[in-house]
């Protein structure tokens, strides 16, 4: 899936003209007789926008819509974007999120998935965790794994995208070589302590940033007690062990605020790990993964407790 480039610079200050010179490429099969566009605020380092065309139809379920994406000043010292593009394409390859649509200078689009952003409120309610759950399952059963050994050596993960971080800190004319010297060395403790933790299992490609608003739910009438949801914005999408991955989803129920009475308490936990271990059994019984059973739980439950302490030191 080649993605298109157009040398544009999309400015944040004339949102409606900016999108005006990227809608053949946002819709290329529609003639336009309308277009508007909305800020949307839930990111918090980019700019974001939804662009619909025909307004009449704005609402209904068949409106075509996009998301442009424009990123924020900086945010290339941190943030690999032609690895984001590449886990958007291979991500839209196996249904696991839209289509990218186009590329510009300083961002990109794709086309919008329909639903409501979950609230931090939504991240404990039952059916809304247990279609996390079984999302974020499907995602790990879907997508290929790495060897932990690999990873370390030359593919992107988790711990060479701390590193990246560690490594700019370090340039920062505001941070004393004590500080930097005192983060290495934490750094170094826990990569030294989780990674031996983690040899035998192949690492997983993560989302790497399940905050509530990267969570849209998908309303129905079914009656399902299950809810419906999809996975956005995929911009810190890694190799990790999986046990990282619940355990940074975890940290975010707290929310921006740091409401720390709003993380899950071990029995949802534990709920959380069987809905998703049931379903990635499920999805990969032709690989021979063993049934769940409370074993199994246990396993998974220590081993993301041994993770909960590094997702505050990795952001």
């Amino acid at each position: 899936m080649d993605i298109p480039f157009k040398d544009v610079v999309f400015d944040t200050s004339d949102p409606h003209g900016s999108a005006l010179s990227l809608l053949p490429l946002l819709f290329p099969d529609r003639k336009i007789d309308d277009m508007r566009i909305s800020a949307l605020t839930q990111g918090t380092t980019n700019g974001l926008f939804k662009v619909t065309v025909d307004a009449s139809t704005a609402d209904s379920a068949t409106a075509d819509a996009a998301l442009i994406k424009v990123y924020g000043d900086g945010t290339n010292i941190t943030i690999d974007r032609e690895k984001e593009l590449t886990v958007h394409k291979l991500l839209a390859e196996r249904q696991l999120s839209s289509s990218p649509l186009v590329r510009f200078s300083n961002g990109h689009a794709y086309q919008f998935i329909s639903g409501r952003v979950c609230s931090e409120g939504d991240m404990s309610e039952t059916r809304i965790f247990r279609g996390v759950a079984r999302e974020l399952a499907r995602w790990h059963a879907t997508l290929p794994t790495a060897d932990p050994e690999d990873v370390l050596t030359y593919k992107p993960g988790v711990w060479s995208t701390a590193k990246k971080w560690l490594d700019a800190i370090s340039k920062h004319p505001h941070r004393s070589q004590a500080e930097i010297d005192d983060l290495h060395e934490k750094f170094k403790y826990l990569a030294d302590a989780l990674l031996s933790t983690d040899v035998s299992e192949p690492l997983v490609l993560a989302h790497g940033d399940l905050l509530c608003a990267n969570i849209i739910v998908q309303e129905s009438d079914d009656g399902s007690d299950v809810a419906s949801v999809r996975f956005i914005d995929y911009e810190h999408a890694t190799y990790c062990p999986r046990a990282f991955e619940l355990a940074n989803h975890f940290a975010e129920w707290a929310g921006f605020d740091c409401d720390y009475n709003l993380l899950p308490k071990t029995s949802t936990r534990r709920a959380f790990i069987e809905e998703y271990l049931t379903i990635h059994a499920e999805l990969c019984r032709e690989h021979n993964i063993p049934t769940v059973n409370d074993a199994a739980v246990d396993h998974l439950m220590r081993q993301v407790d041994d993770h909960r302490g590094f997702p505050g030191f990795y952001w």
